[in-house]
């Protein structure tokens, strides 16, 4: 495959059936053996008036889509703020010189074609497949499955005893036992989870093993933020209502109202803890604090850059 294609411009110009070809054969030389692909969707993204073809493959229990890559994009915010930042910080109630503190530095950087996680996970799991509640089939990392197999089977067996929908109870959103979560990821599906005593080190060092890595905080202003240079991820305006979850041209998910953090390859805050009273500027997706949070209680996106030589 020709790298050019791997990035926006020319991604958009191509045929439905090379894009599928393309993205069928980075998931193939991208990724460990160990994860197969359980499912390959067409993806259609509409954002403010532009759409972006794109895939979805379901790996590992995770969906991930596909994001082109794009060279040469402006990051971050300049230095004076141009005159419609600088009126929105008064609205915001901060000075000039606050804003600029709370923001990155303007930067151009490159950005790699990537297979990114739709939905974070928490800090402390590792999602390693889907498990079918009908048939009992398991999708994902077999190699891990295999110890917890039983525990996952004793989960979900005492809902398999009628053959009669009408008769049976409705799936609670989540069961655990032990290392085992198992999450409702559709009316016939657990996404199965494991909870690990780790670090952040031993995490990389776990998505490492599988072809995967953690975001950088310049890739979090590319996946929220788009590349557009305004503040916030619905323009340079403070909205009358928040919605539930922030836009971005890749739709990808990414809650307002949130407790969490989402880790970084640095020491940074992507994707900030935001409730109702904060200060909007951490809905941003140039924001940039140290992180006050405990490794424990953030949460990851794990993500694989498609780096063609």
């Amino acid at each position: 495959m020709a790298s050019q294609d791997l990035l926006m411009d020319n991604w958009r110009l191509l045929p439905d059936d090379r894009r599928r070809f393309i993205f069928e054969q980075l998931t193939r030389y991208f990724l460990s053996p160990l994860l197969a692909v359980d499912a390959l969707v067409p993806v259609s993204v509409s954002y403010f008036g532009q759409v972006l073809q794109t895939f979805d493959a379901l790996i590992g229990g995770e969906w991930l889509r596909f994001v082109p890559g794009q060279r040469h994009v402006k990051l971050g915010i300049e230095t004076p703020l141009p005159t419609e930042l600088a009126g929105l910080a008064e609205s915001l109630g901060l000075s000039s010189q606050e804003m600029r503190d709370q923001l990155s530095a303007p930067a151009v950087v490159d950005l790699p074609p990537m297979l990114v996680a739709r939905s974070s996970v928490a800090s402390d799991e590792e999602v390693i497949g889907q498990i079918n509640l009908t048939t009992q089939v398991f999708r994902g990392n077999h190699f891990a499955y295999v110890p917890y197999k039983p525990t996952v089977l004793s989960l979900i067996e005492p809902r398999t005893t009628s053959l009669d929908p009408a008769a049976q109870e409705p799936w609670p959103a989540v069961l655990t036992a032990g290392q085992v979560v198992l999450r409702l990821a559709s009316s016939h599906h657990y996404q199965v989870a494991l909870k690990h005593r780790w670090t952040k080190a031993a995490l990389v060092k776990q998505l490492g093993g599988f072809g995967f890595a953690l975001p950088t905080a310049r890739d979090y202003e590319w996946l929220l933020g788009g590349g557009f240079l305004q503040l916030f991820a619905w323009g340079n305006a403070v909205p009358e209502t928040l919605p539930a979850y922030l836009p971005n041209r890749f739709g990808l998910t990414f809650p307002t109202q949130r407790s969490s953090a989402e880790l970084t390859q640095g020491d940074e805050v992507a994707a900030a803890p935001y409730q109702k009273g904060d200060s909007l500027l951490k809905l941003s997706p140039f924001y940039r604090a140290a992180v006050a949070q405990p490794f424990e209680q953030q949460r990851y996106r794990k993500l694989v850059r498609i780096e063609l030589n």
